[in-house]
């Protein structure tokens, strides 16, 4: 007989957040429509929850790492949560990094921008994929391939915020050997090349997906932190629901580049080698950090070099992660909350969802489970960075 699942708090919203089945919005409020959670909350200006968060004020200037510059500007596109390290890691098994990220994988996004994976739900203790699973480990049975979206992306298709143009993107098939040019209009930014384009997969039926990760947050987090050593805080842990993998791609990014350059600056990305022997791809970028990769996977083999995933972010109440893990591993939602200490966790990349699972905790604290899905805020997520984007207050 199965156990009862925890009591969830917030699937998402309607109205504004698109799939909703516990949680709506009008008039700007949050409010409970199904269960027995009561919840009504109203949501200040952006600016003023990001001083009650303790957000940097103007005097103190943002720095970012690479990962974390690449991360910021390229969420506010649109496409999915983008990844610095599209190439799976040499310490995953042989399987999983010849196929990279996958619908059913469960992970955390690193530091450096990789998607440190752990386990597939869909794919037996025992599969080669598999090589450390939680205990009492079942997985759920795989999903209708009906409900598998796929969209491929054009050669020469590109991402980067509104402040870098593409001088000659509309290119097709025919022209894959045209060198991509960029106009930058402001001091900080980033972009993502896709010579070859890129193939987007996801699972329109995640209702499964989501009762599955609710049933079992609480083991999957103690596996990772005690089994695994990986010491993450609540809201760090990923469920993939789709992803976007790339033939090869080009990354830049930019920072403060108004200190050395007070006007519009340009970037290249061009072949450097023919169709004849297979395009190659090479930077030309002054006051940039660059990237770049154009390895074949081969005749029939899968693209593994994944540019964005799409998922459930899990967040764990305070009571049950103190249940878990006292004070050994932090529990805050979001890592730019917590206080530095001897017991502070490692070091986790950002996500929009930490700041709503804690909001949505801290005005329901009898949930045990919070999870959101990336369609749930990208959309808002988009208008609230227009909206704000003359704020002296940065999103993060």
């Amino acid at each position: 007989m199965d156990s009862p699942e925890p009591p969830l708090a917030a699937q998402s919203a309607s109205h504004m957040f698109q799939n909703a089945t516990r949680f709506g919005i009008r008039d700007s409020h949050f409010m409970n429509v199904q269960g027995n959670l009561n919840i009504h909350l109203t949501i200040p200006p952006l600016s003023s929850l990001q001083l009650q968060q303790g957000w940097e004020t103007p005097q103190t200037a943002a720095v970012y790492s690479e990962s974390e510059n690449y991360s910021n500007q390229l969420l506010r596109q649109g496409r999915g949560f983008p990844l610095y390290a599209p190439k799976p890691c040499k310490s995953h098994p042989a399987e999983y990094r010849r196929r990279g990220v996958a619908i059913g994988d469960v992970g955390t996004v690193t530091p450096d921008g990789n998607f440190d994976f752990f386990f597939n739900i869909y794919r037996s203790a025992d599969d080669p994929v598999n090589a450390n699973v939680p205990e009492g480990f079942v997985p759920l049975s795989l999903y209708d391939p009906g409900d598998i979206t796929r969209e491929d992306f054009d050669p020469g298709d590109y991402v980067a915020p509104s402040s870098i143009r593409g001088i000659n993107d509309a290119f097709s098939e025919p022209e894959l050997g045209r060198g991509f040019v960029f106009s930058c209009r402001r001091a900080d930014g980033a972009v993502l090349a896709l010579p070859h384009g890129s193939h987007l997969e996801k699972l329109r039926n995640v209702a499964e997906m989501r009762r599955y990760a609710t049933k079992h947050a609480e083991s999957w987090y103690k596996h990772v932190n005690d089994t695994r050593g990986r010491g993450l805080v609540s809201g760090s842990l990923y469920l993939v629901t789709g992803c976007e993998k790339a033939e090869s791609w080009g990354m830049a990014t930019f920072h403060d580049v108004a200190s050395q350059n007070e006007n519009e600056f340009q970037l290249l990305f061009a072949p450097t080698v023919d169709a004849g022997r297979g395009y190659r791809y090479r930077w030309h970028a002054p006051y940039c950090r660059h990237k770049y990769a154009d390895e074949s996977a081969g005749d029939g083999a899968p693209l593994n070099q994944t540019t964005f995933i799409h998922g459930f972010n899990i967040s764990l109440s305070k009571k049950i992660w103190g249940s878990l893990f006292g004070e050994r591993v932090g529990g805050r939602g979001a890592p730019a909350l917590d206080t530095a200490s001897d017991t502070s966790p490692v070091p986790q990349v950002f996500h929009p969802s930490q700041i709503i699972h804690e909001r949505i905790l801290r005005e329901a604290p009898q949930a045990a489970v919070v999870i959101t899905h990336d369609d749930d805020w990208r959309d808002i997520f988009r208008e609230v960075y227009i909206l704000y984007s003359f704020s002296p207050f940065p999103l993060f």
